[in-house]
């Protein structure tokens, strides 16, 4: 029941993010692709596994218990923080604070969740900056400092 539960969740809001993707108006001096092909294909795929959950769902029998609610909604609170921060606190900073609460959350210490959300976040920031050239946000609260 939880896994057609999911999928037809899932379905929904991936043929949203293929509807929202494909009402973007780019310039005419983008690449051949554009900014709507990876959100076309990964809604796409999006579907295509909800369509199989769908179908074919898992034959356990599981029922989530209230803590793992509790960790579900949270988790879900986070990246709406997540998506508030992102641009004002800048990528390092959003995914630092969002990374280390969402270890904690799933049982790590907070020390080591702090670790980890350091290295991850600074680690990805470079990664995507240099390596893929992505405009990734460095934050508009540090604008004046930097």
């Amino acid at each position: 029941m939880y896994d057609r539960l999911f999928a037809g969740i899932l379905l929904l809001l991936s043929g949203l993010m293929v509807w929202t993707a494909l009402q973007l108006e780019v310039p005419f001096q983008y690449e051949p692709l554009g900014p709507k092909a990876f959100p076309v294909m990964l809604g796409s795929l999006m579907s295509m596994a909800a369509i199989w959950l769908f179908i074919k769902p898992d034959s356990n029998s599981w029922h989530p218990t209230k803590e793992i609610v509790k960790k579900l909604v949270a988790g879900l609170v986070l990246l709406v923080i997540y998506a508030a921060l992102f641009e004002r606190a800048g990528f390092i900073i959003a995914t630092f604070v969002v990374g280390s609460v969402f270890s904690w959350l799933f049982g790590e210490t907070p020390k080591r969740a702090g670790i980890y959300a350091v290295v991850m976040s600074v680690v990805s920031y470079f990664l995507m900056a240099s390596l893929l050239q992505l405009n990734v946000p460095s934050g508009t609260w540090w604008a004046g400092l930097f």
